[in-house]
């Protein structure tokens, strides 16, 4: 994760009366935060991946002031949850001790960490509480727990030592939204003017000045890997794309990893920025989910979406100034996604199987050991009447003699 210019100054900040100094941060900290732990939580299907790292800033003048942060490497050997292994606490502590030195370079030191819950709530804890004690005992040592979530925005709370030193650590006193930023704009130059003389014009064409585009950019290698992946996993899998009567104006497009779709427009799009608000409509099957989405969600450009059957419809509705409504429409057509039921219902199937097989040999068994002693039987009985024939035959001949 790359640091923050030392120009920057904290844009944001967070006070709560229990906390004992206020805490600010870089906004474009909290975007590459944001950005790493969606790109964590999509990674897999039901929950994703979890992440986390080190805040590196200052804590002068009773202020914490978080500037940059740096992810750590864990090798989730213990599941997709942040729980650290043995590899996982040497590269932790290695990183205290004598990494980031071009940010130590700038006065900044570790003011805390990092992480993503993503099966749970905004809390810490006890594995988390243990990581927080051993390595950020600091009283101005601060954690930040961030919550993703697939159709509502990205939620964060941060936990700190009070006066007398205890934690509360069941919740944050106030959690904050984790919106994408938009606020800056890259602005294109303009082409340079064109001799639009009747020699000129059947040689030369003229092109348009390109439009306008946020600075989403660093938003791409994300969401272009997580499609080229999720295209790539599901064979063939393919996003249809389309407009009613015009072409498309906002690149409405899904597409899949592992059964979570990846629904993704042009935030910098001019009808986008120009919007009061809109919906995304997703109709999956019998399913039909509305979702409201204000500027900033619109501007943000993606949604996640667990999907349930093979073909999603999709629908981009833009409320434009003066009532007038853009829309947009996609759809996507993939293999279809096995539900926890329906797995349940096939490994309940499979048990059932092997359990008739086994009472099948069973029962099998039963019958030879039956025929087995009905043949001991009968070998008994015949023994038993021999036996009994040959004093009667003796004491005949003797009655002879």
């Amino acid at each position: 994760m790359r640091q923050s210019p030392e120009t920057e100054r904290p844009a944001e900040a967070w006070r709560v009366p229990e906390c004992p100094f206020p805490i600010e941060w870089s906004a474009a900290v909290m975007e590459e935060i944001r950005v790493a732990v969606a790109e964590a939580f999509f990674s897999l299907p039901h929950g994703g991946a979890e992440i986390g790292g080190v805040l590196f800033g200052t804590h002068t003048g009773g202020v914490v002031r978080i500037l940059a942060a740096r992810s750590l490497a864990c090798d989730h050997a213990l599941g997709p949850a942040f729980k650290l292994s043995g590899s996982d606490h040497a590269r932790l502590a290695a990183l205290l001790e004598h990494g980031c030195d071009d940010l130590r370079a700038q006065g900044w030191e570790p003011v805390g960490w990092y992480h993503s819950h993503t099966r749970s709530e905004i809390l810490l804890s006890a594995g988390d509480l243990e990581i927080y004690n051993h390595y950020f005992p600091d009283p101005w040592h601060v954690a930040l727990v961030v919550r993703p979530h697939a159709m509502r925005p990205m939620r964060a709370g941060f936990f700190f030592r009070e006066a007398g030193g205890s934690v509360h650590a069941d919740s944050s006193y106030g959690e904050i939204l984790v919106q994408p930023d938009t606020r800056s704009v890259v602005e294109h130059a303009a082409p340079p003017a064109i001799d639009a003389s009747p020699a000129l014009a059947e040689t030369i064409p003229v092109v348009a000045p390109p439009p306008k585009r946020s600075r989403w950019w660093f938003w791409w290698p994300v969401i272009l890997l997580a499609i080229a992946a999720g295209l790539l996993l599901c064979k063939g899998d393919r996003t249809r794309v389309f407009a009613a009567d015009r072409a498309p104006s906002v690149g409405l497009m899904a597409g899949d990893v592992n059964g979570q779709l990846l629904i993704h427009w042009d935030g910098g799009a001019e009808p986008v920025r120009s919007a009061e608000s809109g919906t995304l409509e997703i109709a999956d099957g019998a399913m039909h989910t509305v979702v409201v989405l204000d500027r900033q969600e619109l501007r943000g450009g993606t949604v996640g979406y667990t999907r349930i059957g093979m073909h999603v419809e999709m629908r981009v509705a833009l409320r434009q100034p003066g009532g007038k409504v853009r829309e947009e429409f996609a759809s996507f057509i993939g293999h279809a996604v096995e539900s926890d039921a329906d797995a349940s219902l096939a490994k309940l199937r499979r048990e059932m199987q092997d359990q008739a097989a086994r009472t099948d040999e069973l029962e099998h068994t039963v019958d030879g050991l039956r025929w087995l002693i009905r043949q001991d039987q009968e070998r008994h009985r015949a023994a038993g009447s021999s036996g009994a024939s040959r004093p009667a035959r003796a004491s005949q001949a003797a009655t002879a003699r």
